[in-house]
């Protein structure tokens, strides 16, 4: 309890502290302000939000730019953790907008780490547009600074953005381009989106090149070798090899049974996809049994649509096996499913509208191209009256120099009107 009171206690002394400093006449804020805020965030995340908010109004009339940045980049995390996106958003953009005019140790790193959490937020929210510009601009920043593992680990996010998109060799060319200077973790992840590319894209034999050369370099991680081997299974399918499918799906289960803390959903969709493949070929026993290993681990693929499939699947083989109650009650719990999730679905396109990610950014660029815009005005207009004055100095002044005692009376006026001392 008494430590529990100390501890307390030190925390009003920081709040206290901190509400102290920004009341001063002269205002910067600094390391030690900003640590004492960090400190906040772990244990009174409200005080620290008020706190930031408070600073970053004082450091914006102040113009302190080091403090602008850094607030702003301590919103943009927080609103982001308490996943409230579109403020995350517009601090992230406020700290690269002003970090232009900061100059401090660590600028660039921050500069990177900005736009490397703006990018990876649109890539999330399938702003690919956005994520491919912040990504190329981080990118080029450690270039600058020689920071090679920053730049390959945006490269690779970057990859993986251009395979969402139409850029589709501009994905293949940057995951190639990696491979050899990827450590081994990374490496294994290329070569695998390398596979999964070109099986989408209809190249098959060369789908199945990227996994074999998986299963050869995934040694101590038997995960991506399991996952290799049932994607291979399911191309030989495809190009109509039955057994050799079935043979390697069972493969990847028994791979995947051997590790301890297995992925649920990976072992469901291989289990799935052996029900179906022995289903098709009239294995009708032999495909009961992978459907009743698929049908407890479900729930681990909640809310994908594929994963409801298995309950058709179950309905149309309980018809083959002559169960016509068991049939109808899996194609209930199928329609209820498919209906459930469109339910979902329109819910999160009713959210996706709260956060249009493109939106908010192309708001937010439009008005600071409009502050811009007035700035530049009354910067423009601040010079042309300064002009102005100038021009009647050097007017009176020569006036005066031609006709001092006629134009004496004029120059006092001039003076106490204060346009000249």
């Amino acid at each position: 309890m008494k430590e529990q009171l100390l501890g307390m206690g030190k925390q009003l002394l920081l709040l206290v502290y901190l509400v102290s400093t920004i009341s001063a006449y002269s205002f910067s804020i600094n390391e030690k302000e900003l640590n004492g805020i960090y400190s906040l965030t772990k244990t009174n995340i409200d005080s620290a939000y008020t706190l930031s908010y408070n600073y970053l109004d004082k450091c914006n009339q102040d113009n302190d730019y080091y403090g602008i940045v850094k607030l702003n980049y301590l919103l943009g995390f927080l609103h982001k953790k308490d996943n409230n996106i579109g403020k995350s958003v517009l601090h992230y953009l406020e700290a690269i907008r002003y970090a232009k005019y900061a100059d401090y140790e660590g600028l660039l790193d921050d500069e990177v780490s900005l736009r490397k959490n703006l990018a990876n937020t649109y890539r999330i929210y399938k702003a690919n547009e956005l994520a491919i510009k912040y990504y190329t601009e981080a990118i080029n920043i450690t270039d600058q600074i020689g920071d090679q593992k920053n730049s390959i680990s945006l490269k690779f996010n970057l990859a993986l953005t251009y395979a969402q998109t139409d850029e589709i060799n501009s994905a293949i060319k940057l995951f190639n381009s990696l491979i050899e200077i990827s450590e081994k973790e990374r490496k294994k992840r290329i070569i695998n989106e390398l596979g999964l590319i070109h099986w989408e894209l209809g190249d098959l034999e060369k789908a199945k090149e990227y996994f074999s050369q998986l299963i050869e370099v995934a040694d101590g991680y038997q995960l991506y070798k399991a996952k290799a081997l049932h994607n291979l299974g399911e191309i030989e399918y495809e190009l109509g090899n039955n057994e050799e499918a079935i043979e390697l799906i069972k493969s990847s289960i028994q791979l995947k049974n051997e590790i301890s803390d297995v992925d649920q959903r990976s072992l469901f969709i291989s289990y799935k996809a052996l029900g179906d493949f022995l289903f098709q070929k009239g294995a009708f026993a032999e495909a009961q049994k992978a459907y009743a290993s698929a049908e407890p681990l479900v729930e681990s693929v909640q809310n994908e649509a594929f994963s409801y499939e298995l309950f058709r699947s179950l309905s149309q083989l309980n018809y083959e096996l002559g169960n016509p109650f068991k049939a109808r009650n899996y194609s209930t719990i199928y329609s209820n499913k498919v209906d459930g999730y469109l339910e979902m679905q329109q819910k999160i396109q009713e959210t996706d509208k709260q956060y249009n990610i493109d939106l908010i950014t192309k708001r937010y660029m439009d008005e600071v191209a409009r502050q811009e815009r007035i700035a530049s005005i009354l910067f423009y207009s601040k010079l042309i009256s300064g002009s102005l004055l100038a021009l009647l100095l050097f007017s009176v002044g020569y006036n005066w120099y031609q006709k001092v005692r006629m134009r004496r009376s004029i120059v006092k006026e001039l003076v106490d009107l204060k346009f000249i001392d």
